[in-house]
């Protein structure tokens, strides 16, 4: 597989995991993995509370932030969803 742009073409690489974007069962299989990771962290009673509202997570396909009122919640919140991919075999790439 290479990158194409304004007729400019990357070298050649070899793709060896992930699923095919635009793939039939791309869309299946993202929403299964990921709502499993979002009911965990939902389901944690732990995060931001605001007018009488738990807030924890926000998630736009696949971002994911987590809401936490100290860094010791967060951290807590991360062990959570870490525990959780790595039940799915799940990795994560962090933003920078």
């Amino acid at each position: 597989m290479c990158v194409r742009w304004q007729g400019i073409s990357s070298s050649y690489f070899k793709i060896s995991n992930g699923v095919r974007q635009g793939g039939i069962l791309s869309p299946f299989l993202f929403r299964y993995y990921v709502r499993d990771l979002i009911r965990h962290i939902t389901s944690s009673k732990r995060g931001c509370h605001l007018y009488n509202m738990r807030s924890n997570l926000l998630a736009y396909a696949d971002d994911i932030v987590l809401l936490a009122p100290s860094w010791h919640g967060l951290q807590k919140l991360l062990n959570i969803i870490l525990a959780a991919a790595n039940e799915a075999d799940l990795r994560f790439n962090r933003a920078y």
